[in-house]
């Protein structure tokens, strides 16, 4: 195997950033991402709660009272890894010729959107598992159904510095590009949403969601001290993290080489953290950063 045109730790980086780059729905959750991942470390992750605190007060005047002492109680839910997620191919006499670039394009390429595929599945299932609320929705003015999904996020607790993202399904994208002018703001959102299409909610589903209403867990395994050509990589660009492990080996099983990507993955819905103004403590609400609906109910 020829090692000259490009190191293992270069090709898992490119493997990993074109993974990133493929993801939809699994880029507007939160993400918990590492690399070197040794299973035997245990497959559950805490997931931490940011813990809150409130300000103490005192008269401008007074210099005798003690100042009082807060305490800040975070708290963690855990999510699974439950998956070993990886493509294996056999690499052609003239793939091992290829450079980086052409490796990329014919071979890692589609590694990579297998894996992100998958990541993908998995947080669709989490948006599928969210109970459905019943709404009014008008296919005519569909801006409707989001100004309530706004005032519903609301009341559970969501608060107004939070971006709130939608997903929509064919059917809904396409009624809100045909109802009135005003449906979409100047920045493209409709009624404070960024809204995301996919084909893999149905065509008359929406959900309605915060960044941390679901976590995707992503863990790249360790590279294997017997794999010469191996690397296990993170790579954060400005819209997020991705991991992955790459193997590049010969099988003398089939007498030819091959590539071999993997990720370890988890993911949950996670409980909306909602902070007492007056005390600090914090309460979590399940599903409240999450909202969904089937308009054609």
């Amino acid at each position: 195997m020829s090692t000259t045109f490009y190191t293992a730790q270069e090709a898992a980086k490119v493997l990993a950033t074109i993974a990133r780059g493929d993801l939809n729905l699994s880029s507007t959750v939160a993400r918990d991402v590492e690399s070197d991942f040794n299973p035997s470390r245990g497959l559950v992750v805490p997931v931490r709660i940011p813990g809150a605190t409130v300000a103490g007060t005192k008269s401008p005047s007074d210099v005798t009272t003690p100042l009082t002492v807060g305490s800040i109680v975070e708290q963690t839910v855990p999510v699974t890894i439950d998956v070993h997620a990886y493509n294996r191919q056999v690499l052609s006499e003239a793939d091992l010729s290829l450079n980086l670039q052409d490796y990329a394009s014919q071979v890692l390429r589609a590694q990579a959107a297998a894996l992100a595929e998958y990541a993908e599945a998995r947080v669709t299932t989490v948006f599928k598992a969210t109970p459905l609320t019943e709404l009014t929705y008008d296919a005519a003015n569909p801006a409707r159904l989001f100004t309530q999904a706004r005032g519903r996020l609301r009341e559970n607790g969501v608060s107004a510095s939070t971006p709130l993202l939608a997903a929509v399904g064919s059917n809904v994208y396409g009624a809100l590009l045909d109802g009135p002018v005003t449906t979409f703001d100047a920045n493209g959102r409709v009624r404070g949403f960024s809204v995301l299409e996919s084909t893999r909610l149905d065509a008359d589903e929406v959900v309605f969601y915060i960044r941390n209403a679901a976590t995707l867990v992503v863990r790249a395994p360790i590279a294997p001290e017997g794999a010469p050509f191996s690397a296990s990589v993170k790579v954060d660009t400005d819209d997020g993290s991705f991991a992955a492990r790459l193997i590049r080996a010969y099988n003398p099983n089939v007498a030819a080489e091959e590539s071999l990507v993997s990720v370890l993955l988890g993911a949950r819905a996670m409980p909306l953290s909602v902070v007492d103004a007056a005390t600090g403590e914090v309460d979590l609400v399940e599903h409240g950063g999450m909202i969904r609906v089937d308009t054609s109910a």
